[in-house]
């Protein structure tokens, strides 16, 4: 993840990637026939864990105001535990070079698509929204103001409840209207 952070999805070579990971590189060539295969795995694991928690969370019933602030919440922590981990999204989000496999894609929007149905009947979400604007409410958002904080564009402080608590309040306003 830090060869794609810090020399972008074109520019991290798979040497450079086994040489950062301690592995000879027909080692990771064994299991990845690609460094697409290889990044689209460790984008995989990041998104299927967000993922999940959002899907257990429509599971559980939860209000869409809770769902965002657990799926906030969640990025949060890992920008704080893991910050590499919040880059690494970042830059794929952002890479012309690279592309989701088309089944993530699918995941994604249809987690979109069930928030934005629970969300209507709840009254939660404007009658306007679409699956498009709730991810870039509930993921976009929070990873590019991470983003901007990690690199002390505006300024620098720590991911905290202050936050945290601001994300959660103008994505809830975004989606509620």
């Amino acid at each position: 993840m830090q060869m794609v952070v810090y020399k972008g999805y074109g520019n991290a070579s798979v040497s450079e990637i086994a040489k950062k990971a301690g592995v000879a590189e027909g080692y990771l060539y064994r299991y990845y026939k690609s460094k697409s295969e290889l990044v689209e795995d460790l984008l995989y694991q990041n998104m299927n864990e967000l993922a999940d928690k959002l899907e257990g969370l429509l599971n559980d019933n939860h209000s869409i105001g809770e769902i965002f602030e657990h799926l906030i919440r969640t990025l949060f922590t890992i920008a704080n535990n893991s910050p590499e981990r919040i880059k690494f999204l970042y830059v794929l989000m952002n890479d012309y070079n690279f592309r989701i496999k088309e089944h993530q894609r699918q995941r994604i929007f249809d987690l979109c698509k069930r928030i934005k149905e629970k969300g209507l009947v709840a009254g939660d979400v404007r009658q306007d929204i679409d699956e498009e604007e709730i991810y870039l409410i509930a993921v976009t958002y929070p990873i590019q103001f991470i983003n901007l904080r990690l690199k002390a564009f505006f300024n620098h402080s720590e991911l905290g409840t202050p936050e945290i608590d601001k994300v959660i309040r103008i994505c809830r306003n975004l989606i509620k209207g």
